[in-house]
């Protein structure tokens, strides 16, 4: 059988017949591809749907399997030809490409300027030159006559990187001819132009919409409807006062208060501690009605037995006599599987000792409070017994305040933006609310209400001033692309950190794309490795997602940087790339930087660890002086210090900026701001473990999680990601300081996967062997002292410290399973004596056994 060349369909898919036809076939249509450009993968799909192949197959259920292997061999034609052009381009354009920036091109970033597919996807390793690459890919559209400046259209997501990209292109692309004319706008000035064309009438933006300003027009709605409205009023203040603070996730384990200790007493409004969130929501609905209640009061008759300590009912009310248990059960009836003992057995013993003792009971739930009406319920049983209940929202607390009215308006704003960028009406809203399987459905439900009179205030107040709100402004420009009567002149579009877009803006972009028509091209720069603005709507999956809402998509990576030595790139790859749903890189450095890049430092206590922080300063500050760094002539040292908040900067900040001044150029910046941005020596301060440690362990409020992008479910997600930024904003050094006691969570598995050791004031930190989570601490108990993991009780292993073989023994008697495989004759992390050696041929076992009980999976060779 004759081989079919290279352009034709293998004889599997066509027949000898059908290849004659196929050579046909092409002189129809070879005329409309240019084959002196990059073919766009769009060119097979349209020859396909305006040049039908010929066929004589009376089954026309054959013809669509038929299409698309044709489709797929111009596919594999066009992509032969595009690698021959890319190769060619490099070669033609040589001296373009070495001279477009200040530095030479690297092939990735060749690549990304030449490859003209409909949508390109460029994702960009920090450090990587994502702003050159850019500039040089406008570069090359005006130096090859793919565009000229008017239709190029470049977007950027807030006015400074605006800034810097007008400036680079007209700086870096002076000598070619109108680039002034290149649009480069944000998202929202941009939004304002669609609007103006389409309807001949520019939108204003509303005054109040600066910094600051629209969460005190939100508050002056809120007062002015509290005054005018008393069902608002009374509404607005049951919420601040009672539902205002979430009651936490059902099922799950307290969470850690700000000094990283899991705490259980939580402060109610009247100054009582309770046991949960949901007592505490009961506590601050009777404090805030006037009732005269008693918590944890011993039961009136004496149940100590073999069995049973004495009862303490949740709550009693001394005026009618009647008790008040709070069961943590769901509609099941089940409790929390955290809950030790036999927490439904010991419900049924308190109903039936009320029975038995012929006192009387009221039962609230988890479900009933959360889902249902219990607290109306709770409301109408006292009043029927003769208490009276009059709400007072100015009531003076003795303990917890009430949540101040400008915090939840803040909140109130920040839902209202979600909600606006998402597209989501009230119904989309209320919908959420009954599909949320374990939210606490009352409260989302009260916020909604509110909201929604609210924001139809603020649009009220919108219309009375002719003006528009960035979020409206966004929907009504979509709305006009997508209509038809914004015709765009763009045919080329950029976008910057695409990893920041919200829904909203991809819709604008897709409305864009096929406005500019099947000729044109999209191309967006950005790496989700380093997506940190959920907060302010960013939607992580477009970037994940790229290829499927794009069709003929091309995602290209640029994996080189110019900041990080190796061995930082190659821990912070591996620290990023724990959640599967990153998009996978293998990142590179010309950074030639051979001294350790990565260290960490555990002090006992705060004030050790900022006096080891300016001890560093001061040592750094003598090798710039005496020449040591290798700096240039007259360079200062950029120094950055990162905070997971304000609250990290150190209080002696300003005076070290002064102090190390004339070679030390010192600045402080939150990891958030800290984004696009690089030193030479970061040093990243708390890095501990708490609620506002890093990562940061505060859950966003659930009502907000009504209207927000759906969050990555890997633990911790966004949190890695801002950790990955910190660690990779420096050119040289990376130095980390935490708390002996209690080290981020972050930290340790750094040390656990062998980039780093943790440094403490007396020796080095000791990982847990059997977890590889936690720290080992030293205790001193009634035996001795001994060592401890630091996340108990989630891990139990503790090792004997007393030097006598016998207790050595005793204390090494436990078993202790590794969690990670090891190799064949390691040295055990145990007892640091014996080997791990072959058990039965299917496990490793430390060879001191029994003294030592240690094993674990075999490492594969």
């Amino acid at each position: 059988m004759r081989r079919p060349s290279r352009t034709r369909i293998s004889d599997a898919a066509l027949s000898d017949d059908e290849q004659l036809r196929y050579a046909s076939w092409k002189r129809e249509w070879n005329s409309t591809v240019d084959r002196s450009q990059w073919i766009p993968k769009s060119k097979a799909s349209q020859i396909i749907k305006q040049f039908p192949f010929p066929t004589d197959d009376s089954n026309t259920f054959l013809i669509p399997r038929k299409n698309e292997r044709l489709e797929k061999a111009l596919v594999v034609e066009f992509s032969s030809h595009n690698d021959k052009f890319l190769a060619a381009q490099k070669v033609k354009l040589a001296a373009f490409f070495s001279s477009v920036e200040s530095n030479p091109l690297t092939a990735e970033q060749m690549n990304s300027c030449i490859c003209m597919d409909d949508a390109v996807q460029i994702v960009a390793a920090a450090g990587s030159g994502k702003t050159s690459a850019m500039v040089a890919r406008i570069g090359y559209m005006l130096q090859e006559g793919l565009a000229r400046p008017e239709q190029i259209l470049v977007l950027a997501f807030n006015r400074s990187v605006k800034e810097e990209l007008e400036a680079r292109i007209k700086e870096r692309l002076a000598g070619q001819g109108d680039v002034h004319k290149v649009t480069v706008k944000t998202f929202n000035a941009f939004g304002l132009e669609v609007i103006g064309k389409s309807t001949g009438r520019k939108p204003r933006l509303a005054d109040w919409l600066g910094t600051g300003q629209d969460i005190q027009a939100i508050t002056e709605i809120i007062e002015n409807l509290r005054l005018r409205d008393p069902k608002f009023a009374l509404d607005w203040d049951m919420f601040r006062t009672v539902f205002g603070r979430d009651a936490g996730d059902w099922d799950k384990i307290t969470q850690p208060d700000d000094d990283g200790r899991r705490t259980s007493a939580i402060r109610t409004a009247d100054g009582k501690l309770v046991k949960s969130n949901e007592e505490r929501m009961i506590s601050d609905f009777l404090f805030y009605h006037g009732v005269d209640y008693q918590y944890e009061r011993p039961y009136e008759h004496d149940t100590v037995t073999e069995d049973h300590s004495q009862y303490h009912p949740d709550f009693y009310y001394p005026r009618i006599k009647l008790y008040h248990e709070h069961f943590a059960l769901n509609a099941s009836g089940n409790a929390p599987a955290h809950f030790t003992g036999d927490y439904v057995a010991g419900v049924h013993w308190k109903r039936k000792l009320h029975d038995e003792r012929q006192t009387q009971l009221f039962e609230t739930t988890s479900n009933g409070i959360r889902n249902g009406d219990d607290l109306l319920r709770l409301k109408a049983e006292l009043e029927a017994r003769g208490l009276k209940m009059v709400f007072d929202g100015k009531r003076k607390a003795t303990g917890q305040e009430p949540i101040p009215t400008k915090q939840l308006a803040s909140t109130i704003r920040a839902f209202q933006q979600h909600a606006k960028s998402n597209g989501l009406s009230l119904n989309d809203l209320r919908k959420a609310i009954s599909n949320a399987e374990d939210g606490h459905r009352d409260r989302l439900t009260r916020f909604v209400d509110l909201y929604a009179r609210i924001a139809d205030e603020w649009q009220k107040c919108l219309r009375a001033e002719e003006s528009v709100d960035y979020d409206d402004m966004l929907l009504m420009a979509i709305e006009h692309i997508e209509n038809g009567k914004f015709q765009t002149p763009y045919t080329m579009i950029l976008v910057d950190e695409f990893q920041d877009t919200s829904q909203a803006k991809l819709r604008l972009l897709k409305g864009l794309k096929k406005s500019a028509g099947a000729s044109s091209s999209l191309g967006v720069v950005g790496d989700d490795w380093q997506g940190i603005n959920r907060f302010a709507g960013a939607d992580i999956s477009v970037m994940v997602n790229f290829q499927t809402t794009f069709e003929h998509s091309t995602q290209l990576v640029l994996s080189k940087t110019f900041r990080c030595p190796q061995l930082l790139c190659d821990a912070s790859s591996e620290f990023i790339q724990k959640n599967p749903t990153q998009i996978r890189k293998k990142v590179e450095t010309n950074n030639t930087y051979a001294k350790n890049p990565l260290h960490a430092f555990a002090a006992d206590n705060l004030a050790s660890a900022l006096e080891r922080l300016e001890n560093d300063l001061r040592s750094l500050f003598g090798y710039a002086r005496d020449g040591q760094l290798n700096l240039p002539d007259g360079a200062k040292a950029r120094v950055m210090l990162l905070g997971r908040y304000h609250r990290d900067k150190p209080a002696k900040m300003n005076a070290w900026v002064r102090a190390f001044a004339r070679h030390l150029d010192l600045s402080f910046s939150t990891a958030h701001a800290a984004k696009g941005m690089e030193a030479d020596y970061v040093m990243i301060l708390n890095v501990t473990e708490g609620l506002k440690g890093f990562p940061s362990q505060i859950v966003d409020d659930p009502v907000l999680q009504l209207a927000m992008p759906q969050p990555d479910t890997f633990p911790l997600a966004e949190e890695r990601r801002l950790f990955y930024v910190a660690i990779t904003r420096a050119r040289r050094q990376t130095r980390i300081y935490s708390l002996a006691e209690k080290p981020s969570r972050f930290l340790v598995e750094l040390a656990n996967d062998g980039h780093l050791r943790i440094e403490t004031e007396h020796s080095y930190l000791k990982l847990c062997p059997k977890c590889g989570d936690g720290t080992l601490k030293q205790i001193v108990g009634k035996f001795g002292p001994f060592e401890a993991c630091s996340d108990y009780p989630r891990c139990d292993f503790k090792r004997n410290l007393l030097s006598s073989a016998k207790n050595r023994t005793k204390g090494a008697s436990q078993s202790v399973r590794l969690s990670s495989p090891i190799a064949e004759g390691a040295t055990c992390p145990t007892c640091g004596r014996g080997r791990m050696v072959m058990r039965k041929g299917k496990f490793l076992g430390c060879s001191s056994f029994p003294r030592c009980r240690t094993t674990a999976a075999i490492a594969p060779p």
